[in-house]
């Protein structure tokens, strides 16, 4: 070999290490669960912080995703989305049973899983791989299946939604992951002179220190430095009354928003008075559903800060 076809070797051998270094930069991290041998991804996104709704239980009513908001579990984190294509005989049965064999192997449990009509009648619409790519995941609902897991992690909770559904010859395979990011309590909770302030000023403070599971009116052990200091605030200050107003992102009815943020109210006002001695008579609880946004709810960013309990001079 001459000193010149050498250096070409040499050159061929770098080109290669840096495109394949490349492709690998491109490459999304590890969706949680990995993908069979033979799967060729179509399409991925990240995203560092989002608002997902996992489905966890039968999808029975029309209206897509917005229209089945109870049946689902609002998960926010950063998102990792893949989609692959399977080879050209693989198995849909096949297919849902190696994932749940990998999702097992990996430390997750499933929550969550269906099939065909077992997923509710109106399932397809509300799918999360139907939402993002309507041209594969329209086939027909038998053709469809579906499973959710969650695996607890020190460093954030990760969730996992995958649905597997027939495309043309194939079958096609959309992998939603998000690890939950810890929230930071001390960075949003407001302490009672904060509170005082905001009141003498503007009537109102909207906290964002007090918290709630998807569709639950109880309040999260997370919620009691807010509550400490929501009451040391009723204590320094025996005249004041408040009502306690519950307010909700737009996903969902008008009516179940509604009733949903008027009974979080009430629970932090009983949370107030059973647990901290609040006085009944000087708390009025009321939910205004997503009526008073704060931000636009076409944004996950804007949901988040329309989720909030606020507390309003009476």
């Amino acid at each position: 070999m001459t000193k010149y076809s050498l250096r070409l070797l040499v050159f061929a051998l770098v080109w290669i290490g840096a495109a394949a270094s490349a492709n690998a930069q491109q490459t999304p991290p590890s969706p949680g669960v990995a993908a069979p041998p033979t799967a060729r991804i179509v399409s991925s996104e990240q995203q560092d912080f989002a608002t997902y709704p996992l489905i966890v239980d039968r999808i029975a009513q029309r209206g897509g995703i917005n229209g089945n908001i109870s049946a689902t579990r609002t998960v926010e984190g950063a998102l990792t989305r893949i989609t692959y294509e399977l080879a050209d005989n693989a198995d849909i049965e096949q297919a849902a049973a190696g994932y749940a064999q990998r999702l097992g192997r990996a430390g997750f449990d499933i929550v969550y899983d269906c099939e065909a009509d077992g997923c509710g009648p109106t399932f397809l619409r509300a799918s999360p791989g139907y939402r993002i790519d309507a041209e594969r995941f329209g086939g027909r609902g038998a053709k469809q299946q579906y499973m959710a897991a969650h695996k607890a992690d020190s460093g954030g909770d990760i969730y996992v939604g995958i649905q597997i559904a027939a495309s043309g010859p194939g079958v096609v395979v959309q992998v939603d992951t998000l690890r939950v990011k810890p929230r930071e309590i001390g960075a949003i909770a407001v302490n009672a002179a904060q509170m005082a302030n905001d009141l003498d000023t503007q009537g109102r403070v909207a906290l964002y220190g007090i918290f709630f599971n998807t569709d639950s009116t109880q309040v999260k052990p997370e919620s009691r430095p807010t509550l400490s200091e929501i009451a040391k605030l009723m204590a320094e200050r025996p005249d004041l009354r408040l009502l306690v107003v519950g307010h909700t992102d737009s996903r969902g009815s008008f009516d179940y928003n509604i009733d949903l943020s008027q009974r979080r109210a009430g629970a932090v006002v009983n949370a107030l008075v059973t647990r901290y001695g609040v006085d009944t008579d000087r708390l009025k609880p009321w939910g205004v559903g997503y009526a008073v946004p704060r931000a636009s709810n076409k944004s996950d960013v804007g949901m988040a800060e329309n989720r909030r309990v606020e507390l309003v001079v009476w």
